[in-house]
């Protein structure tokens, strides 16, 4: 039986971290699996293990046992069992991917402007420039202040970058000049969509000054993979292609998902609430929802 939180704390050194409904993982790094047990307790049957990095939801918990604060736990093949949080000693297993957010945080106390830098940056796998990188660096830094992913960085989940003419068709020239990025959705041990999370990511690269967008599975063609698409606003290497996803017919600043429609009717923008930071007003851009074309 689960025993009261101020019960576990005193028989349990370790502090948890943890409550239930949330979604945790194993810390990531070179560390042990975690053991996943039949029933809380080092007698419990071991029934399987967590890799480093692995995530799971967090059912019921804490309960103290054998010392250790143990979690029932699901994972993403539904298996059910019980794990401990970390070692009587203090040292931590494990970690949560949902941090406690100051419900009365204004958003816009976060903008920064980015450094007029276009020094391209090839990163081997994308080409970003030092703009770009800035805007991304500071969407990491509010993603961790809105509560998201401890280790998440937007740079480090790039999955296309800037200056990629004819790259990927599916682009219609968006990444063919500077200040356009696409960025994974998945956890990168287990590759699970971390649908929970999208939002904030979402969020945060709005903040960051970024126009963004969840594209979906199939959403770009059959079979196109699920990923977030962004455009640096006020980047002067952007395609023609990436300002129109700004304040175009079917732009960003005109509430609407970027994506041209052979019907010539825009569809509405799902991902997230407009955020226009006072540095970009500086530069002109204004809401254009209401259809003005000033």
């Amino acid at each position: 039986m689960t025993r009261p939180a101020a019960a576990q704390e005193s028989a349990c050194a370790l502090p948890t971290r943890l409550s239930s409904g949330i979604r945790a993982r194993v810390e990531p790094g070179p560390g042990t699996p975690n053991n996943l047990r039949a029933s809380p307790g080092l007698d419990g049957v071991r029934i399987g293990q967590i890799q480093p990095g692995e995530a799971f939801d967090v059912h019921e918990g804490p309960t103290c046992v054998d010392g250790y604060v143990w979690w029932q736990v699901q994972m993403r093949d539904d298996t059910v069992g019980w794990t401990a949080e970390g070692d009587p000693a203090g040292r931590y297993w494990l970690e949560p991917l949902t941090l406690t957010v100051d419900p009365a945080l204004d958003v816009l106390t976060l903008c920064s402007a980015p450094p007029d830098d276009y020094t391209v940056v090839d990163f081997g796998f994308a080409r970003l420039n030092a703009r770009t990188v800035a805007m991304l660096d500071q969407a990491t830094r509010i993603y961790h202040t809105l509560g998201g992913l401890l280790e998440f960085d937007f740079r480090e989940a790039l999955v296309q970058g800037s200056y990629n003419p004819g790259g990927v068709a599916a682009s219609f020239g968006t990444h063919d000049g500077g200040g356009a990025v696409d960025v994974s959705v998945r956890e990168p041990v287990t590759r699970r969509v971390m649908q929970e999370e999208i939002a904030g990511m979402l969020r945060a690269l709005r903040v960051a000054g970024f126009a963004a967008w969840l594209r979906d599975t199939d959403e770009l063609y059959p079979g196109s993979p699920i990923h977030i698409h962004a455009i640096a606003i006020g980047d002067r290497d952007l395609s023609e292609a990436a300002r129109e996803q700004i304040d175009g017919s079917f732009g960003y600043l005109r509430g609407y998902n970027g994506l041209p429609q052979d019907s010539g009717a825009p569809l509405p923008d799902t991902s997230g609430d407009l955020v226009l930071c006072p540095w970009l007003l500086d530069l002109g851009y204004h809401d254009l929802r209401g259809g003005s074309t000033e």
